[in-house]
């Protein structure tokens, strides 16, 4: 909550002190506005004018102003100076209260495009990230050893890595599924999610509520989202939901290892899978639409990044 100044009273208060607005400097109910934590005030109609222009900025002008996008007082401005206000910004309970409902609505999708840009920012890093640290891992194998030596080497990663459920810390290999989604590991006790394989720390439950390969693949499944004991869907679930999660990850994961390889040696490490793939029902088909999908995720990324760029 914005820190209460004196003087200051909020919409709903009895009280008849007038102030003087830091806009349009006319004298105005304090009840009929809205105050900083510095006793700054501003009149309703300069308010929502304040506001509707301030959302209507590009994204890296409001963030230079406040990294998340929340109102300050229009006192603080770089043309201030020493007058400059340095209150905090008004809680989103005071800006409602002076805001009409379109335009708080506005404010909140303005909060929400950064908040968008930030998630969209951090996939694309990490995504370049994993693939230049599986492209260092190419290198390094393909200097160490010949082309027989290569082959058994993929193949020994993806089985290993990718194709046998295990516990992301310990490594310690799993088959059972009891139904919830929040696995405890149970040789070294690491919670993580039966979706993705993140370690979580001591409890999955939150992760596994969010996880976004939870949503994808109640979806896939076709199974009905429906909340159990209060949780959201993706923490319980059946068997096939559990089989078809997999399926995604396996998939995608395998798309991004073969990535770094051409396209001869990725047919030939396919072939020497073919057992194991099979037993699993996955397809080269399979692999090659999680591939393309990995593309577009970082091509969606990217673009999102250069518009945030360009804005700014």
């Amino acid at each position: 909550r914005t820190p209460e100044a004196p003087g200051c009273g909020r919409r709903g208060m009895a009280t008849s002190e007038e102030k003087t607005c830091t806009i349009c400097f006319c004298d105005g109910l304090v009840t009929d506005g809205v105050c900083c934590g510095e006793g700054h005030y501003t009149c309703g109609d300069c308010f929502e004018m304040y506001v509707k222009s301030e959302i209507e900025k590009p994204v890296g002008e409001i963030k230079k102003r406040d990294p998340e996008g929340r109102c300050l007082c229009p006192r603080n401005t770089a043309s201030g100076g020493s007058d400059r206000c340095t209150a905090a910004p008004l809680s989103d309970k005071d800006v409602a209260a002076n805001l009409s409902h379109t335009t708080f609505e506005g404010y909140l999708r303005s909060r929400a495009g950064i908040r968008e840009a930030k998630v969209a920012d951090a996939m694309r890093k990490e995504m370049e990230k994993r693939i230049l640290l599986e492209k260092k891992r190419a290198l390094d194998l393909a200097s160490s050893a010949g082309s027989t030596e290569k082959l058994r080497a993929a193949k020994e990663q993806v089985v290993e890595t990718i194709l046998t459920l295990s516990c992301p810390r310990c490594h310690q290999a799993f088959v059972d599924f009891d139904g919830c989604f929040a696995l405890n590991c149970g040789r070294c006790r690491a919670a993580f999610c039966a979706y993705c394989l993140a370690d979580c720390g001591r409890d999955a439950h939150a992760h596994v509520g969010t996880c976004p390969e939870g949503a994808a693949s109640l979806k896939a499944s076709g199974t009905a989202s429906k909340r159990v004991g209060g949780h959201p869907p993706t923490v319980y679930g059946n068997k096939n939901m559990f089989e078809v999660a997999q399926k995604r990850r396996r998939c995608k994961q395998l798309a991004l290892f073969l990535e770094k390889y051409d396209e001869n040696f990725r047919g030939t490490v396919l072939k020497e899978l073919d057992r194991e793939l099979k037993d699993l029902t996955i397809t080269p088909g399979d692999i090659k639409k999680f591939g393309k999908a990995n593309d577009k995720a970082i091509e969606k990324a990217d673009k999102a990044a250069a518009a945030q760029r360009g804005r700014g």
